[in-house]
């Protein structure tokens, strides 16, 4: 029986290394046949925003990351409405190309239907 991962991105997408490194790990473990599912939650919403420029601080986009979750197996990724309506965001302002975007009303119950979860 397969268990089940979830990658929860809690991290703004610039300013530290962290939101990177969880897509990285996200992208590895579907490389292994372990297809995780994300949540973004609190600041890691912001990964989800369209149309970044993160080249004005000397980094690199997400973008590119996001765009290769469907090339290994990850059409859906979750988002906590509370972490959105905090920050004054909607659904529909997110990027949605490249996967569908499921809203998440109690993130500790989704949260709790892992078997593991990686913290980023």
């Amino acid at each position: 029986m397969t268990k089940r991962l979830l990658a929860l991105c809690r991290q703004a997408p610039y300013g530290n290394a962290l939101a990177r490194e969880g897509l990285e790990a996200v992208l590895a473990a579907a490389a292994m046949e372990q297809a995780p599912d994300l949540l973004f939650s609190g600041d890691g919403v912001f990964q989800l925003l369209p149309q970044q420029s993160p080249q004005a601080i000397g980094q690199k986009s997400l973008q590119r990351n996001l765009q290769a979750l469907p090339m290994f197996g990850i059409e859906r990724v979750y988002v906590c409405n509370k972490s959105l309506a905090k920050r004054h965001l909607s659904i529909e302002q997110l990027a949605r190309e490249q996967f569908e975007i499921v809203p998440v009303a109690d993130s500790g119950a989704f949260i709790r239907n892992y078997d593991s979860v990686m913290n980023f």
